[in-house]
């Protein structure tokens, strides 16, 4: 993996409505702001279930675009269109999720190389050997612990180099240790100039990021 700069990011008055399912209209967010301190490299964001925590990090990875506000990235703001926010999410974004949703009919290099040219194999390598599965290449994903399987989810999110990670309870799901090993590598991605944002109930994970925030009454705290 190589360094990359640390983006600047702002949310400016955000205003985000949901529908519940039985029909109701809800404002998750109402005039919330966010933007992380220079020296939050990592940022954690806790709040309790159905405040908005993983909608939040649905908006800054540009999945979800029906809200007002504004989106600012590396000082100049988003065009907020499927379009400009799939490139902006191609070119910056790598996303982790609680169950990584790897392909089971596939080998490791092959879920990696999900959506890239075959051609790409030794970029994929070389993130799998970053995150510690170097010559796992070809090893079935069913043959695969919960943190490996997390290890390889990671990979592909840093494959393109992105200077944000967005991961949504990424340790939710693993034992202590497991949960450490993976902080660890979180830590690694952070000193390459990647800025990580996570959402977490662990109050574990909270600590060990240099910010936190907390979704309460529609609005960041």
């Amino acid at each position: 993996m190589t360094a990359n700069q640390m983006p600047d990011i702002e949310l400016r008055d955000i205003r985000l409505t949901v529908v519940e399912p039985n029909g109701a209209e809800r404002t998750l967010f109402d005039a919330m702001r966010f933007a992380p301190q220079p020296y939050e490299r990592s940022v954690a964001i806790l709040g309790r279930s159905g405040s908005g925590k993983s909608t939040l990090l649905r908006v800054l990875a540009g999945l979800h675009l029906d809200y007002s506000g504004e989106y600012h990235y590396a000082g100049a703001p988003l065009t907020i269109t499927e379009r400009h926010m799939a490139d902006f999410r191609r070119q910056h974004v790598g996303i982790v999720t609680q169950s990584p949703t790897l392909l089971t009919d596939r080998d490791v290099l092959q879920n990696v190389l999900v959506g890239e040219r075959r051609s790409a194999a030794s970029r994929a390598s070389e993130c799998l050997e970053w995150v510690g599965l170097a010559g796992y290449e070809r090893k079935r994903v069913r043959q695969l612990s919960g943190g490996e399987a997390q290890r390889v989810a990671i990979a592909r999110a840093l494959f393109s180099g992105p200077q944000l990670l967005l991961a949504d309870e990424p340790t939710g799901a693993l034992d202590a240790d497991t949960e450490t090993q993976i902080l660890e590598l979180f830590s690694r991605t952070v000193e390459h100039g990647c800025r990580v944002i996570m959402v977490t109930h662990s109050e574990r994970v909270a600590d060990w990021c240099d910010g936190r925030r907390v979704v309460r009454d529609r609005r960041l705290c």
